[in-house]
């Protein structure tokens, strides 16, 4: 099989593009700002370019794993984010379409409101914020693409942590502030269900393999508030969990309105025989993967 994988500098696109490269795949990876040897630079934002690369590489399916997941800023420009998370997506999608590939996209519990989380792929959509409408509005086109013949994977996914070369999950965010001594302030009504990265990839490669299509939840099993996360986090390296605080997230300020009751339902991935594994087994993997011998 041949992948473009726009977007292979992130988290999730780095793994995507090892394990695909590993199993033998003829794999082909972009990155916007962050320049990692093998990649080739690809703009989220250069619509023409994005066509130009699917003709380029002549894939056999496109990963879309960049976009803009800042939800603040989201807020702040909602142009730019429907413009990054919608239009383009879209535009690449039509792209992989005309060329015969399949396309998999990047979405997120966000798409909900939180009432009533953890979500299932058939639970109604209802987001609250401009990041979860975008994200909504990119799912109903891809939909429309598929019902015209397009092979289309809308993979949700939420709280992606793991090994990331640019270090900018929450896990490392937690780590670097709890081993320095100081106090980490996060929010302990926003639940979710961290899920991690390797095999949020993995089960991603497994699905394009065997053809899969439609929509997804590729989460871990565990629904944890942030702060029970990075407590978790510090219990497993040994860490104060005391400098971790929890706050409500009306007292926190945050700009865009969060889902409080997230989080994805993963019945039909673990019926697939594609797990995505706990929070606690996930952190102990990023321990082994930064302190190796441990």
């Amino acid at each position: 099989m041949r992948l473009l994988i726009v977007g292979a500098s992130g988290q999730l696109g780095g793994h995507l593009l090892a394990l695909a490269r590993a199993a033998g795949h003829a794999a082909v990876g972009t990155y916007a700002t962050v320049p990692q040897p093998g990649l080739a630079r690809l703009a989220l934002e250069e619509g023409a370019a994005l066509e130009a690369a699917v003709v380029d590489t002549r894939p056999d399916a496109v990963v879309l794993c960049a976009g803009w997941t800042w939800v603040d800023a989201n807020e702040d420009d909602p142009a730019r984010s429907y413009r990054v998370n919608r239009d383009q997506p879209l535009a690449l999608a039509r792209a992989a379409a005309a060329a015969g590939a399949a396309f998999a996209f990047f979405s997120t519990d966000y798409v909900f409101d939180g009432a009533a989380g953890p979500y299932d792929e058939d639970a109604a959509p209802r987001p609250i914020s401009v990041y979860g409408r975008a994200k909504l509005e990119a799912e109903e086109g891809l939909r429309a693409l598929a019902s015209g013949g397009a092979r289309v994977l809308v993979l949700r996914t939420t709280t992606v942590f793991g090994p990331e070369a640019q270090g900018k999950n929450f896990a490392y965010q937690a780590l670097r502030r709890l081993t320095a001594g100081e106090r980490l302030v996060v929010p302990d009504d926003q639940l979710s269900t961290p899920s991690y990265g390797p095999d949020v990839a993995a089960a991603t490669l497994a699905l394009l393999e065997r053809r899969e299509a439609g929509t997804w939840n590729l989460a871990g099993p565990d629904l944890l508030d942030r702060a029970a996360f990075a407590r978790l986090l510090a219990e497993v390296w040994g860490l104060d969990p005391a400098l971790v605080e929890g706050r409500a997230t009306a007292a926190l300020g945050q700009k865009a309105a969060r889902p409080l009751r997230g989080g994805l339902r993963t019945d039909k991935l673990r019926a697939a025989g594609l797990p995505v594994r706990g929070a606690r087994a996930g952190l102990e993997a990023l321990r082994a993967h930064l302190t190796p011998g441990t």
